[in-house]
């Protein structure tokens, strides 16, 4: 019952990193399109014009989420080297032989 329930928690913990990473990835990409967008203001003052405080603005805060996920992710990862340890470790107990009974 123990290795069904620690192989769930396995399934769970390889689900909820890999949806980290999906986002990380989204976000990776929404702050390549807002860089692009950046570039595309040709001819303006880069300090006062308010669009690039916008696109600024929006990427620091896409910096941010995305730096809580990837502590989110690396917390997630080590979680679940933790878990497939302890199921390596149950399976070996379990299917050691004790010639000695």
């Amino acid at each position: 019952m123990a290795i069904i329930l620690l192989n769930t928690r396995l399934l769970t913990l390889t689900m909820y990193k890999s949806n980290l990473e999906y986002s990380i990835t989204s976000i990776s990409n929404k702050r390549q399109q807002i860089a692009y967008q950046t570039m595309s203001l040709a001819n303006v003052d880069w300090e006062s014009d308010p669009r690039v405080k916008q696109l600024q603005a929006m990427d620091s805060y896409l910096e941010l989420q995305q730096k809580n996920l990837e502590t989110q992710q690396k917390a997630a990862s080590a979680e679940l080297e933790s878990m497939q340890k302890i199921v390596e470790n149950n399976v070996k107990k379990d299917m050691t032989l004790n010639l000695n009974a």
